[in-house]
C-alpha cells in the first residue's frame, strides 16, 4: 500500500554531496519544526555546514590548495630564478615608489648595534699592476683620525720586499689573489681559456719588466680584475674571519668615515647585509663596485661557510664574467643574499665635484666617491675631507668645496630666490642628455632659468650653453667645475625646501 506524499520522510541537505542536516518524520513534522524558530546554535551549525560543502566552501578549497601550491612552488624555486627575481624586483621597486624620500633620523639616532670601526672592520682594498700607484695615494688620504686599522690589499700581481703598501709608515703586503683563482681551477680548465693566457703572458712581463707589463695592464687589466672578487673575499675572511663588517672599495674610491659608522651602527652585522649603489636589470641588481661594496659577518658567512659550491662555481665563471661586481652579487644570490637597496642612495658613483646631489637624497648622508684615479685627485679628497667630523649629507658637499650655498643667504627675499641665481662660466647640471632634458633656441641664460624653475622637483640644476643657445635642465645637481661659455646655477628655491626638511631631523 503506498504513502500518502504528506506521510514520506522530508529530508534537509545536499543530495549531490550526500550532506543530511535534518530529518524528519512526514512533511507535518517538517511544517511543525517550520514554525519554531531556530535557535541560534542550530543557525551558526547550519551556517557552518554552508560554508564547508556549499559553494563558498568549495572555492575557499581551491584557494587553499593553489596557495599551497604557489608557496611550495616559491620555496623550490633558485635563488636565482628569473621568475623569482622579477617578482622581487617590481616589488622593491614599488616599494622605492612609495619612500621615493627617504627620512635618515636612524643618522642621529642613539646605536642598535654600536660599532668600533678599528676592531669590527677590514677595508679590503683592490688594485692592479697597471694603478700600483694608487694604493699609497689611497692610504695617504686617510686623515691622521682614520679609525680603521685593519686593512688588505688585493691585486693581480705580489708585492715584493719595499714595494708594499704604505700605511703612515707601516708596510702593507700586496697578495696576489688571481693566482690564488687559478689554483682553485682544474688545470684542464684554466689552462686552455683565453683570459688565463693574457694573465700568464701578463705575470710573465712583471718579471721581466715593468714597460712590457704596462702596456698589458692596459689592454688586460679590466678583464683581469673579474678574477680578483671571489679569491679576495676568501681570502679576507680566512685572515678576519670574525669581523663584523667588510668593506670592498677600488683604489679610487674614497670613504667618508663619518657617514659610514652610524649606518654601521643601525644595521645588525649578523643578518646577511649585501649594501652597495645599485645597478643592474631585474635579472641581477649589483653594488657597483667603485661606489664600494658593504657585506656584513651574515653575508660573508654564508657566502664562504655556508655556500662553497657557488663560490667554486664563481672561480669557474670568472674566467668569462666580464664585471666582477656582477660576478660577485650572482654569487650572493646562489647563497640566498640580495642587494638591499634601502640604503643604495648612500654611495656615489662620482668623484665630490661631480657627485649628483638628487632630491631624494638631499638630506642624507654619502658614504662614497668614486673616480679618484688620480693620485693627486685622491689627495686633495683626502685634504677636502680631513676636518669632517660628523656625518656628511649629500648637500654638504658644497660647503666642503669651498662654495657658499646661495639659498642660505639670509638677506635674499622670498622674492628674491624664486629669480634664478646665475654662475658664469660654470656648470651645476653636469652635462647634457639622459635624464637631462634639453630645450633648443633658448636665447638667454635667464628664461633658462626660470624654465628649471617652472618645472619645481624635476629641475634641481639648469646650464645655459652661450655657443648653441641650448638649455639644459638636469634632475640633479652637482658642485661643478668651470666651463667657459656656460651660465648655470641650482634650484635655489626648491634647496631651501629641502634644506627645511633636514633641519626637521
Amino acid at each position: 500500500m503506498q504513502q500518502h506524499p504528506s506521510q514520506h520522510p522530508v529530508v534537509i541537505g545536499d543530495p549531490d554531496l550526500g550532506v543530511k542536516i535534518m530529518e524528519f518524520e512526514d512533511e507535518d513534522d517538517f511544517l511543525l519544526q517550520q514554525r519554531r524558530s531556530p535557535t541560534p546554535r542550530q543557525r551558526m551549525r547550519a551556517l557552518l555546514r554552508q560554508m564547508r560543502y556549499g559553494p563558498l566552501g568549495r572555492l575557499r578549497n581551491a584557494l587553499f590548495f593553489l596557495g599551497t601550491l604557489l608557496i611550495f612552488g616559491w620555496i623550490m624555486l633558485p635563488y636565482d630564478n628569473i621568475v623569482r627575481l622579477s617578482l622581487r624586483f617590481n616589488v622593491k621597486k614599488f616599494q622605492h615608489y612609495l619612500n621615493s624620500h627617504p627620512v635618515e633620523k636612524w643618522l642621529f639616532a642613539p646605536p642598535a648595534y654600536p660599532v668600533d670601526l678599528g676592531t669590527d672592520t677590514v677595508v679590503i682594498v683592490k688594485t692592479g699592476y697597471g694603478t700600483r700607484t694608487r694604493a699609497n695615494a689611497w692610504f695617504e688620504a686617510l686623515s691622521a683620525s682614520n679609525e680603521f686599522r685593519d686593512f688588505l690589499v688585493i691585486a693581480d700581481y705580489a708585492s715584493k720586499p719595499g714595494q708594499e703598501a704604505n700605511h703612515h709608515g707601516t708596510p702593507l703586503p700586496i697578495y696576489n689573489v688571481v693566482n690564488q683563482t687559478l689554483s682553485s681551477l682544474a688545470s684542464a680548465a684554466s689552462l686552455s681559456n683565453p683570459r688565463v693566457a693574457k694573465y700568464l703572458l701578463f705575470a710573465e712581463a712583471i718579471e721581466h719588466g715593468e714597460e712590457e707589463a704596462d702596456k698589458l695592464a692596459k689592454s688586460t687589466g679590466w678583464e683581469i680584475d673579474a678574477l680578483k672578487f671571489m679569491s679576495g673575499l676568501e681570502l679576507a675572511y680566512s685572515k678576519f674571519p670574525n669581523k663584523k663588517w667588510y668593506l670592498l672599495v677600488d683604489d679610487d674610491t674614497y670613504l667618508v668615515q663619518p657617514s659610514l659608522k652610524p649606518l654601521l651602527a643601525h644595521l645588525d652585522s649578523e643578518v646577511p647585509y649585501y649594501l652597495g649603489n645599485a645597478v643592474g636589470d631585474f635579472r641581477i641588481r649589483f653594488a657597483h663596485g667603485g661606489s664600494g661594496i658593504l657585506l656584513s659577518q651574515g653575508a660573508m658567512s654564508s657566502l664562504i661557510l655556508d655556500s662553497p659550491h657557488a663560490v667554486r662555481t664563481a672561480h669557474l665563471e670568472s674566467l668569462s664574467e666580464t664585471w666582477g661586481d656582477r660576478l660577485l652579487a650572482r654569487t650572493l644570490m646562489r647563497a640566498g643574499v640580495y642587494l638591499d637597496e634601502e640604503y643604495s642612495h648612500l654611495f656615489s658613483g662620482e668623484p665630490p665635484w661631480w657627485a649628483k646631489i638628487r632630491p631624494d637624497r638631499f638630506c642624507s648622508p654619502i658614504i662614497t666617491f668614486h673616480g679618484l684615479g688620480q693620485p693627486e685627485k685622491m689627495h686633495q679628497a683626502g685634504e677636502s675631507f680631513r676636518n669632517v667630523s660628523k656625518p656628511l649629507l649629500w648637500s654638504d658637499i658644497w660647503d666642503v668645496y669651498g662654495m657658499s650655498r646661495p639659498w642660505r643667504q639670509s638677506t635674499l627675499t622670498e622674492d628674491e630666490l624664486a629669480k634664478p641665481i646665475e654662475y658664469a662660466n660654470w656648470d651645476h647640471a653636469g652635462g647634457s642628455g639622459g635624464e637631462v632634458a634639453v630645450v633648443e633656441g633658448v636665447e638667454k641664460a635667464e628664461e633658462c632659468g626660470k624654465t628649471c624653475y617652472e618645472r619645481g622637483r624635476e629641475c634641481m640644476a639648469w646650464t645655459w650653453e652661450k655657443e648653441t643657445k641650448k638649455c639644459n635642465l638636469s634632475p640633479w645637481m652637482i658642485v661643478g667645475e668651470k666651463v667657459e661659455g656656460k651660465v648655470s646655477g641650482p634650484n635655489g628655491k626648491l634647496a631651501r625646501e629641502l634644506e627645511m626638511v633636514c633641519l626637521g631631523y
